[in-house]
Parts: C-alpha cells; sequence; structure tokens
C-alpha cells in the first residue's frame, strides 16, 4: 500500500487512530496476528501520541473480535460484490469504520465516515471513496447510527 500524506487526516488525534488502524490492519491481511504490534512499532517510529496509540489499539482490536460480524454487514449493504472480492484497502477501511459506527457509542458516525472517505481516496482511488461513502451512508442511514 502506497504511503501518503493527507492534509487534514494526518492533524486530528480520531483521523490519525484511523489511519494507523488501516495501516497494521492492512498488514495483518499478510501477516495474521501481528496487527497490535505493528500498532505499536508505527506508534513508535512515528511518535504517536499515547491516546491516539490506544483508540488505534480499540480499532484493530474491535475488527479482529468482530470481523464476521462486520465481513456479514459488508455483504448486507454492498451485495453486488461479494466481500473476498473486495480489494483489501477498501475491505479493511470497510471493517474499521463499520467497527467503529457500529459499536463505539464515543465517536461521531460523521467523523467516522470522513475519515473512511479520505483514507480511501488517499489508498484506493475514486472508485473506493465511492464504495465507501456508498456502503458507510446505507449503514448510518439505516441504523442513525451515532451522529
Amino acid at each position: 500500500m502506497p504511503r501518503r500524506r493527507g492534509g487534514r487526516l494526518a492533524t486530528r488525534p480520531g483521523a490519525q487512530a484511523r489511519r494507523l488502524a488501516l495501516l497494521a490492519l492492512f498488514e495483518e491481511e499478510f501477516r495474521p496476528r501481528q496487527a497490535h504490534a505493528v500498532v505499536d512499532r508505527l506508534g513508535t517510529e512515528r511518535a504517536v501520541p499515547s491516546e491516539v496509540l490506544a483508540h488505534a489499539h480499540q480499532i484493530v482490536g474491535g475488527v479482529l473480535e468482530h470481523r464476521a460480524l462486520l465481513d456479514a454487514e459488508i455483504g448486507r449493504l454492498a451485495p453486488v460484490i461479494p466481500v473476498s472480492e473486495l480489494g483489501r484497502v477498501e475491505r479493511t477501511i470497510l471493517r474499521s469504520a463499520l467497527f467503529e459506527v457500529i459499536y463505539s457509542a464515543a465517536t461521531p458516525s460523521r467523523e467516522t465516515i470522513d475519515d473512511a472517505v479520505s483514507l480511501a481516496r488517499i489508498y484506493a482511488g475514486d472508485a473506493a471513496r465511492r464504495l465507501v461513502n456508498g456502503v458507510l451512508g446505507s449503514v448510518t442511514r439505516s441504523s442513525d447510527g451515532g451522529g
């Protein structure tokens, strides 16, 4: 996955945590059971504040714990493309954002969706941005999730 900078994403703690979780969960796709170690390694390399690390670990842990339920929800919301056929970046972004929207009342849904859409645009392109926006918009409309 190419390493790119996203202006607004780089400055807010929640956005930093989401980017860190994305990178760790993406690496998890290739090296299972390593995501939490990746968060710690990247946090050290980038001198990430402890609250950002804690938030990233919460996202990573939640995605790993609820992966099957998150994938089922993605499949329900985007039935045209089987979850297994989604690109790894798109699938990882969707899992992370859905975890926060569905399971984390502390984070406003709008903030999570905006960051997920930005991450999709940065790391996977415009088609992925539209997919992520559509799926996450559907879940918030159907559940009135968080904000």
